[in-house]
């Protein structure tokens, strides 16, 4: 469980602590007014890539921290990562020049490891979650995750691989001398280009931050120092008019009480400029207008694009070409082995690829069957008059790939009278919400995740089948702790802890702040969500409060 969340300089959040509890925590707040940023900031904290516009303007470094319930975590987990307490802290930065650092109960760790480590906190339901259910190999690992058969997914894995390498071992003691000796060379020559280049994973982002303000800096550091020459040099700067204003201001303030907001509003607005007036110093001052910057920059984007078109398409696929060239290398150097016995070998492990391939297709035919069955009862109560989903499975005799012998495709039909099409032909907005609702709640039932956050989950839906999602939500959240964002006022109505995010403009720059909304402030906030007015009526009170009365019944 997400025990509390604190968030520094992240996009237009200046400081937010958050503390939360278990069950449904719903966000909800005008739109624009920011809700996303709070799903936003913990995806970074877990280890999603994030590019340097997160750091909030005029800030060094934007900073997510988080402390964790481990109580529901599964020992091998918690050893796995060397978590040893009933709590623990996560912290991640990310700086303006894009690079990110990462910490476990203060220890240095890497984002893939953030990233390993969120994967068994949180499961994400964010906006663009409905594409990746579109995917055949997102489908198969939902399958697999549903079935536990992640161990023999695993097996099958390690057994293709192997018998991979046989094969190209084999390959290599077939071939002559000279043929031999000809792959060697063209394996390190191409090993070689790509060491050379000392190559980093993640590199291609930041540079590709740093190359448009390197590539404008001259015209940069002219803005922004003259911005600054405006605030506080010259002949008449702003800045030091408006110290003069305020002066005069708290003398009139002194004998009429009356000019007081005045008085308020425009130290404000001083207290902003200098602020502005401080980050516009500092952001001339690092802006590096040396033309080997840039040249150094793009000569290495040159380099980077190069190796991509000859060994990628993208930069990790060339990180995993190196290492496979270095097998390569050893297995024709070292082919030494006997032909026969590799056949033997290679025949052995052909036989146990068949046979764990073919257990694991019958694993995930039974699993698919039951999640089919299973999907089908979470959602026919989701405003469906007739609804069918079936998990088609369909294997290739003699086919094997990394992920098995399988694919399967998610079949949908929300009419009666229409066949079964693929789920990415027929759904609409509104049906992908409730199909990924029915499989999240379906999923949650069989792993040992601990935290839900679905984003905008109502996208679609009218406020029928909204008062439904709120339900589910509200009956998953009695295994889960959940956070959801939602604009509906009748999901808004099942919160158990109810946070109001909101927009404002302080000292002349936004910034968002966050709310936890008593019983009362609740009904408010639910009455405006159905008037869609700052001030509620008296009907949509009443109509809050109804709301709010049947949803604690259900």
């Amino acid at each position: 469980m997400l025990k509390k969340l604190e968030i520094k300089d992240f996009a237009i959040i200046d400081r937010l602590v958050l503390e939360f509890g278990p069950g449904l925590n719903v966000f909800t707040g005008e739109t624009g007014a920011g809700k996303s940023i709070i799903v936003e900031a913990i995806g970074f904290l877990l280890g999603e890539r994030a590019s340097s516009e997160l750091v909030r303007t005029g800030a060094a470094q934007a900073e997510v921290s988080g402390v964790f319930n481990s109580g529901t975590l599964p020992k091998k987990l918690l050893a796995a990562y060397g978590i040893n307490s009933a709590e623990f802290s996560v912290r991640r930065q990310l700086d303006a020049g894009g690079k990110t650092r990462g910490f476990l109960e203060g220890r240095p760790v890497t984002a893939a490891f953030l990233s390993g480590l969120g994967d068994a906190l949180v499961d994400f339901h964010g906006q663009n979650e409905h594409q990746s259910l579109m995917k055949a190999e997102v489908q198969l690992e939902l399958l697999d995750r549903y079935a536990r058969l992640e161990k023999e997914a695993a097996a099958y894995g390690a057994v293709f691989e192997e018998r991979r390498r046989l094969l190209e071992r084999l390959n290599a003691v077939s071939l002559s001398e000279e043929e031999r000796a000809r792959l060697i060379d063209l394996y390190r020559f191409q090993l070689k280009e790509i060491e050379s280049a000392e190559l980093k994973e993640g590199e291609e982002g930041e540079l590709q931050v740093l190359y448009p303000r390197l590539k404008n800096a001259n015209r940069l550091f002219t803005l922004s120092s003259r911005a600054y020459e405006l605030l506080s040099g010259g002949e008449a700067p702003a800045l030091a008019g408006l110290e003069k204003a305020l002066k005069d201001l708290e003398a009139l303030a002194e004998t009429d009480e009356t000019a007081a907001p005045l008085k308020e509003n425009l130290a404000q607005a001083v207290l902003a400029l200098k602020d502005i007036e401080e980050s516009l110093y500092k952001y001339s001052k690092n802006l590096d207008t040396d033309p080997a910057g840039l040249d150094a920059v793009l000569s290495r984007l040159d380099k980077i694009s190069v190796l991509k078109k000859k060994y990628g398409p993208e930069l990790a696929d060339v990180l995993k070409k190196e290492a496979g060239l270095r097998e390569k290398i050893d297995g024709l150097e070292n082919a030494s082995f006997d032909k026969k016995e590799l056949a033997s070998e290679l025949e052995k492990a052909g036989s146990r690829l068949t046979e764990l391939g073919e257990a694991l297709h019958a694993k995930r035919a039974a699993a698919a069957k039951k999640l089919s069955a299973a999907v089908v009862s979470e959602i026919s109560g989701l405003g469906f008059k007739e609804i069918r989903f079936s998990a088609a499975l369909e294997t290739e005799e003699g086919r094997f790939t990394a992920s098995g012998m399988d694919t399967v495709e998610f079949m949908f039909s929300a009419n009666p009278g229409y066949p079964l099409k693929p789920l990415k032909l027929t759904a609409s907005g509104g049906e992908m919400s409730r199909v990924m609702l029915g499989l999240k709640t379906v999923l949650a039932a069989n792993d040992n995740i601990p935290v839900l956050v679905f984003d905008e989950l109502d996208t679609g839906v009218g406020s029928t089948v909204a008062r439904l999602l709120g339900e589910k939500l509200s009956a998953l959240a009695g295994a889960k702790q959940l956070f959801c964002i939602t604009h509906m006022p009748q999901i808004a109505a099942f919160a158990g802890a109810h946070y109001y995010v909101e927009k404002n403009v302080r000292r002349g720059i936004s910034a968002i702040t966050v709310s936890k909304l008593d019983p009362e402030a609740g009904v408010l906030e639910i009455a405006r969500m159905l008037g869609g007015k700052t001030k509620s009526t008296e009907l949509g009170l009443k109509h809050a409060r109804e709301l709010i009365k049947e949803s604690r019944g259900f």
